[in-house]
């Protein structure tokens, strides 16, 4: 595992979200991806929805590292993640109000995965105190959990506070694809980051964002 500072081709749909939630105020890595007409944000479900205190945010401002800003619409999580907690579908897709109109740079979800080893590109931005954002990356690859034995996906490494929400990203060819994103750490667990796995259950949840798929029963919708 290493960091090193990324390049503005890299960090391309790595941003922040601007999160209130109630009385409470707190910011979170996410990232904007091709949604099948509009483009979607997509962040760790817990991020946007409190499972022990059952409530989602109420207020969501998406910003891109080059700070432009879009006000999220609409939250789409997972029934598991909502009345279980489990952090397998610790994945939420967002609408904006006003999505952005060029998508030429925006990175592609990829769902489903045969092999849960991939070599993967974690960005995250570091929130600096009165500096300039930083933006650091992961590098390593992904195995399956065999800890927990869930079907979450590992990689080894260290992520700053905040980092939860950040896109994890494959090359093929020569473009780039998302097919995670970071989720928690355990403390029983130093140095491990995880993620879930973009299966069925996901690609499902994505594409009720989209305003498609089936199996509604297990997605939940929060309209802000």
């Amino acid at each position: 595992m290493f960091k090193v500072s990324m390049n503005e081709n890299q960090i391309m749909n790595t941003g922040i979200l601007k999160i209130k939630q109630n009385k409470n105020k707190f910011i979170s890595n996410a990232s904007l991806i091709m949604g099948l007409k509009y483009p979607l944000v997509c962040t760790a479900a817990h991020c946007v929805f409190d499972w022990y205190k059952q409530t989602n945010a109420n207020e969501i401002t998406f910003i891109t590292y080059d700070n432009q800003e879009y006000e999220v619409e609409e939250i789409y999580v997972s029934k598991e993640w909502v009345q279980n907690g489990i952090v397998d579908y610790d994945t939420a897709f967002l609408t904006l109000k006003e999505p952005p109109l060029e998508t030429d740079n925006i990175i592609k979800p990829i769902f489903n995965n045969t092999s849960k080893k991939q070599h993967a590109l974690i960005p995250y931005i570091q929130k600096k105190f009165l500096r300039k954002n930083k933006i650091e990356i992961i590098k390593n690859i992904t195995f399956e959990d065999y800890i927990h034995n869930s079907s979450l996906l590992g990689v080894k490494g260290k992520a700053g506070v905040g980092s939860s929400g950040s896109p994890w990203l494959l090359e093929k060819g020569r473009d780039y694809f998302q097919f995670s994103n970071t989720s928690l750490s355990f403390n029983s667990v130093k140095d491990i980051v995880w993620g879930p796995y973009w299966g069925e259950h996901i690609e499902n949840l994505y594409l009720h964002a989209n305003k498609k798929g089936n199996n509604l029963e297990s997605i939940k919708t929060y309209k802000l």
